[in-house]
């Protein structure tokens, strides 16, 4: 039946949109009211192993952390109100599901280390508790005073002496036998192992307190050559990290060295291809075996929350070392080396590394390509002619980026040792040592006994 047009304005007059208005208003307050009782349910599971810690340090926690992060949770009135119910629920759960101080007390020691200093440096970098939650519960906020009092317990004060101690005396590594680097299966979400990521270069290297770990990260050529044009905000596609860690050890003289391979990690740059995890791949293998990371795919999100802090910074916690001093926002201009030397020793290759944590040093031996593949495939000393080694002493400093770290500061000096042919078809080598800024040599050392234990040093293990 064809409606004329008296039916038609009275369809549509004012009257008649109030009406539908008011209708869809109700219908909205129905659906609104029906979803007040058909819930997801928030349990509260009684506490089982609560985190064991001084009162100072859990108030805080329980003020900050246990409402999302523990079976203690008490919403607030107007967060049981839906549609915002429900994703306080699934806020809640993914909490517990990362970290639920319920039943820290359980985890093993080395984890529950991890995880809080984890927590410290989210809380550092603004990220937890997240912005979003603290725009409705303003007291979760930890102040700069309650930060320190978390840093403390972590890390107490004057603790040098104590981490020394607290780092195994112990004997070279045993000879690891040969591995087949085409046997390696990739990581989980397909990325497939970088046998040659020994022979990339040093972007910078950490002395990590919090885990007893030495850590070298490393840059193949797209990297380098970004660090050399300053291109690293955001990082070129093609960018691919290693981050190598082996155990700390200390050895007679009291100097940190690596001991046991504990793992490598990297990262690689794709902006289109890694989209979801903020255009970084990640993958990691542990051990001498080199056992891929994570028990499926998934695991990436894993990683790229870790590096969500660093979100200025292209999702990347290291500051690379640069031969010179510019731009130092972008770098580590701190570490950069002194101006004068022969050679560029951060265009060889990572040999070794060591601390000096009684003089808050930190050291990284480089070689050449015949010291370094001399050195990686098992050599003794002497170092075969056309060897060319380096090595480079920094102060230390706090890793800005990461509570429980020290990086390299200013730098103390730079040696060389240089193998060469003698007629008589002997070998020798050359020593020269160049303090920080004097742009040349320098005798203030036993040259003779200084170049032995540079060329006695044993290599770091890669896998």
């Amino acid at each position: 039946m064809i409606q004329g047009p008296s039916a038609y304005k009275k369809m549509n007059s004012p009257r008649a949109w109030t009406t539908k208005i008011g209708i869809g208003i109700a219908a909205i307050g129905v659906v609104g009211l029906a979803a007040q009782f058909v819930r997801p349910e928030l349990k509260n599971p009684p506490v089982t192993a609560d985190l064991q810690a001084p009162p100072e340090v859990k108030r805080i926690l329980a003020a900050s952390c246990y409402n999302c992060h523990s079976n203690e949770t008490k919403l607030s009135w107007f967060d049981q109100i839906e549609p915002g119910y429900a994703l306080v629920v699934h806020d809640v759960r993914e909490a517990r599901a990362h970290l639920n101080f319920s039943d820290f007390g359980a985890l093993p020691p080395a984890q529950q280390k991890a995880f809080l200093y984890e927590g410290v440096n989210r809380i550092r970098f603004g990220v937890m508790p997240p912005k979003s939650y603290l725009a409705l519960h303003p007291g979760a906020q930890v102040a700069a005073p309650d930060l320190k009092v978390l840093e403390d317990y972590l890390h107490p004060p004057e603790s040098r002496a104590a981490e020394l101690g607290r780092v195994p005396a112990a004997a070279a590594p045993a000879e690891l036998t040969g591995l087949d680097h085409g046997a390696v299966p990739p990581a989980p979400n397909g990325i497939p192992f970088f046998a040659d990521y020994a022979t990339w270069k040093l972007v910078s290297a950490t002395d990590r307190f919090d885990n007893g770990t030495l850590r070298s990260i490393l840059g193949n050529e797209v990297a380098i050559r970004a660090i050399a044009l300053q291109q690293n905000h955001p990082w070129p596609d093609g960018t691919a990290f290693a981050k190598v860690a082996w155990k700390q050890r200390r050895d007679a003289q009291g100097v940190v060295r690596p001991g046991e391979f504990v793992q490598v990690e990297f990262m690689l740059k794709d902006a289109t291809k890694y989209a979801a995890t903020e255009g970084w791949g990640f993958a990691r293998w542990r051990g001498a075996s080199l056992v891929p990371y994570g028990k499926d795919k998934g695991f990436t999100s894993e990683c790229a929350s870790c590096h969500a802090p660093m979100r200025a910074n292209d999702f990347v916690f290291t500051e690379p070392i640069r031969a010179t001093a510019e731009n130092p926002d972008a770098f580590n201009g701190a570490a950069a080396l002194p101006p004068g030397l022969p050679a560029d020793p951060l265009q060889g290759e990572v040999i070794t590394s060591s601390v000096d944590a009684t003089n808050a040093a930190m050291a990284t031996e480089f070689g050449n390509g015949v010291a370094a593949s001399h050195a990686r495939t098992g050599g003794q000393a002497p170092y075969p002619a056309g060897s060319v080694l380096y090595v480079v002493t920094w102060r230390q400093q706090d890793d800005a980026h990461w509570f429980g770290g020290r990086i390299a500061a200013k730098v103390m000096s730079v040696e060389s040792v240089t193998v060469e042919d003698q007629p008589d078809g002997a070998l020798h080598a050359a020593y020269g040592r160049y303090p920080a800024g004097s742009g040349g040599p320098a005798n203030d050392v036993d040259r003779a006994a200084r170049m032995e234990q540079i060329l006695q040093q044993e290599p770091a293990t890669f896998r």
